[in-house]
């Protein structure tokens, strides 16, 4: 392999930048050993372009740095290519990768990157020690479970990370702390036949001396509770949510440790009693543990889970964007009808989730009603949209909308975790006479997270109003659009239902 060593270029206006692997910014957790590398040139120059470029990666940061690389460095590529598929020495698991780019422009001169990262996960599904477990609950059984498992750790960290692999959705904590925050983790996919895993970094989030790790688990699409024009609950891979999960923790010595999900985890019933994707969400704070989540629990009186078979032969990364809380929206009018009864209206439709904070006694039940639209006298009209869900549900699963019960004990702030909803309007009711504000509620806009790489401003209003209705479809459908990678293995389940 030549070696061409750049000059870096600090001209004015040039530069290489938006360095990505599989189109994510220094991700970790890829299977793929034939990830594509890209980046741009960023050139005033009139008529600026790419003439060529030599790509170094290493497993040393300081020498790839230096323009060497110890697993693949191309030859100068007489190219205005921007994508490359790695080509190097083949990738291992666990490993962290560190690259450059060298481009020469227009002017013939060569502008060195900075360095960017990749880290893969399993690559082969052979190096998962977890295994797959749920409690003994049925498909039917309404509350989601926590899972619990506390271990110990006596040496000098130097990198940690958790690979989970859900049927269903979750919430993971470390020590007490969620990590991450991503929602509805992982994405959809016919489950009896390829599941996801995400990878996180945790190396912050532990401690020496005891720790723990905690999961709240969500039905998702894999148990669809509601009956609905989907047929979502007639599906073939239904059952129990369920969790795969290692924890590899890398020692300064070199030393590994996994600590992985198995029969020793314990797991009970937790405050959520009741989680449906695009129905709504139920949870009693009444029912709340303390601390449920942290090191010194104690998990005795719990259950032992039990081991399941995974739910498919197909345990592969998660390699997209994740789905976030975008951005938090106060509401632009506030109305009290009654004593137990508000409205607030966002000002905009949104796909995402209300928050509410309130005070009251441990006897209040609260109902948030979602809508788009308002009736003729000025209430949510659901109508649009409540038929896509089977008569006989709607008493006990209402559409797009949540029911929180109050523990009584301070303040209280309630979100649901694993469900959205279509919204401009949210009615808030209540059993008992409540105190709410303007600022008691805000919505939360949820899509994946993707950066945005153009926008439109013009003279004419109208121009505008469209650019910004269209965006804001987009980006509140765009967390179904990762979903609709697998929706002809969706149609072809629906066949299967149907015969």
């Amino acid at each position: 392999m030549s070696s061409v060593m750049p000059v870096l270029v600090r001209a004015k206006g040039i530069a290489i930048v938006n360095l990505q692997c599989e189109h994510l910014t220094n991700p970790i957790g890829f299977d793929n050993p034939s990830v594509r590398l890209s980046w741009i040139l960023q050139d005033a120059l009139s008529g600026a372009q790419q003439t060529a470029y030599q790509l170094t990666v290493g497993t040393d940061e300081k020498q790839v740095k230096a323009g060497r690389g110890n697993i693949w460095q191309t030859q100068k590529m007489k190219t205005d290519v921007s994508l490359v598929t790695y080509a190097g020495q083949l990738l291992q698991p666990f490993t962290k990768y560190y690259w450059a780019v060298t481009v020469w422009g227009k002017n013939g001169k060569p502008i060195q990157s900075s360095v960017a990262s990749f880290e893969m996960g399993m690559i082969d599904q052979s190096h998962w020690h977890g295994s797959w477990i749920s409690d003994s609950k049925g498909i039917d059984k309404k509350a989601a479970p926590y899972l619990h498992k506390t271990f110990s750790i006596q040496k000098q960290i130097t990198s940690a990370r958790v690979y989970v692999a859900a049927a269903g959705l979750y919430e993971l904590y470390s020590n007490g702390k969620q990590v991450g925050d991503h929602r509805f983790d992982p994405m959809y996919t016919r489950f009896d036949r390829r599941n996801l895993y995400v990878t996180y970094d945790v190396t912050r989030q532990l401690q020496s001396g005891k720790n723990a790790v905690g999961i709240l688990l969500g039905n998702g699409w894999y148990n669809f509770q509601s009956r609905a024009v989907w047929d979502f609950e007639r599906s073939p891979w239904r059952n129990r949510p369920a969790l795969c999960l290692d924890l590899r923790v890398t020692y300064s010595d070199g030393t590994t440790d996994i600590i992985n999900t198995d029969k020793t985890w314990k797991t009970t019933l937790s405050p959520v009693v009741f989680d449906s994707i695009y129905t709504g969400e139920q949870y009693n704070a009444r029912r709340e543990i303390l601390d449920w989540n942290k090191p010194d629990f104690d998990d005795s009186k719990w259950s032992d889970v039990i081991n399941r078979q995974a739910p498919s032969a197909n345990i592969t990364a998660h390699a997209m964007v994740p789905v976030r809380n975008v951005e938090k929206i106060a509401a632009v009018s506030f109305k009290k009808i009654n004593d137990t009864t508000y409205l607030y209206d966002l000002g905009r439709n949104i796909a995402g989730v209300s928050q509410i904070t309130l005070n009251g006694d441990s006897n209040i039940r609260i109902k948030l009603v979602h809508a788009e639209r308002l009736n003729a006298e000025g209430m949510p009209d659901q109508s649009n949209v409540d038929y896509f869900l089977a008569e006989a549900t709607r008493l006990t699963d209402p559409f797009a909308t949540d029911i929180y019960y109050l523990n009584g004990k301070s303040a209280e702030t309630f979100m649901p975790r694993f469900n959205y909803k279509g919204f401009q309007y949210v009615e808030v009711v209540s059993n008992k006479p409540i105190k709410l504000t303007q600022e008691s509620l805000v919505g939360w806009f949820m899509h994946s997270d993707v950066a945005q790489v153009g926008h439109i401003n013009t003279s004419n209003p109208l121009l505008n109003k469209l650019y910004a209705a269209t965006n804001a479809s987009y980006l509140s459908n765009l967390f179904l659009a990762t979903q609709r990678t697998a929706l002809n293995d969706k149609r072809t389940a629906g066949q299967e239902m149907h015969t």
